[in-house]
């Protein structure tokens, strides 16, 4: 008796099922891409308490999530500046001001979907400055709501920054208007997660691998010699 033999598939067939499973992704990676129009980064008060980042002159990490231009990093208080109340993660906190450098910038080596710092003794001359991706944005603690705005030595606010529809956050910036006292934050934490087209692209393409495999085997007999 004679080996099995293998029955080809139709090339015309299976080409028609893979230009049919691309244009599945396509229509698929189009309705997840994000669109302009949906782009925003939305600020609220609260944040992560833990896993902070380590701050150094260098950045965060060491300089491997973002890079400090300006400012200065110190680990306890100043005649110009003041450790922000609360529990501050190292004792390392970053001042932006007139004598300890400004502005100060973070810069993030990978975008960032989420940002959230210690803002400390806050008052109506910091200025706070996301740049994005696609735009900038400009805070104070007044357009932020909070509780203290008079540059009160025993309060601290947790803030943080959430991004949607594609829009990541590539720096944060900290300076004065005027220049007076110093601009003080501790306590970072960031967080990148994968953009819904990645993940659609990614589904969509084991899908085509899986329909293929399916239809090679449905499509696929044997005969014996």
């Amino acid at each position: 008796m004679g080996g099995p033999i293998a029955r080809s598939i139709n090339p015309m067939t299976y080409r028609g099922l893979l230009m049919k499973s691309f244009k599945v992704a396509l229509c698929v990676a189009t309705l997840a891409a994000p669109s302009l129009a949906h782009a925003a980064v939305t600020p609220s008060l609260g944040g992560n308490t833990s896993d902070f980042l380590t701050l150094s002159n260098a950045g965060l990490e060491g300089g491997t999530v973002a890079t400090l231009s300006g400012g200065q990093v110190y680990t306890a208080d100043r005649p110009f500046a003041d450790i922000p109340a609360g529990t501050v993660f190292g004792g390392d906190f970053l001042a932006a001001g007139p004598l300890a450098g400004q502005p100060a910038t973070l810069t993030f080596t990978a975008p960032t979907s989420y940002l959230s710092f210690l803002w400390g003794s806050p008052d109506t001359w910091n200025r706070l400055i996301l740049t994005t991706n696609q735009n900038s944005y400009t805070y104070t603690a007044m357009d932020l709501n909070f509780a203290v705005t008079n540059g009160n030595q025993a309060f601290s606010q947790y803030v943080q920054f959430a991004t949607s529809g594609g829009e990541l956050i590539n720096s944060v910036t900290f300076t004065n208007v005027p220049a007076t006292d110093a601009f003080e934050v501790a306590n970072f934490s960031v967080a990148a997660v994968p953009e819904p087209a990645t993940w659609a692209m990614m589904l969509v393409g084991f899908a085509m691998v899986g329909a293929a495999s399916r239809y090679r085997r449905r499509n696929t007999s044997f005969t014996y010699a």
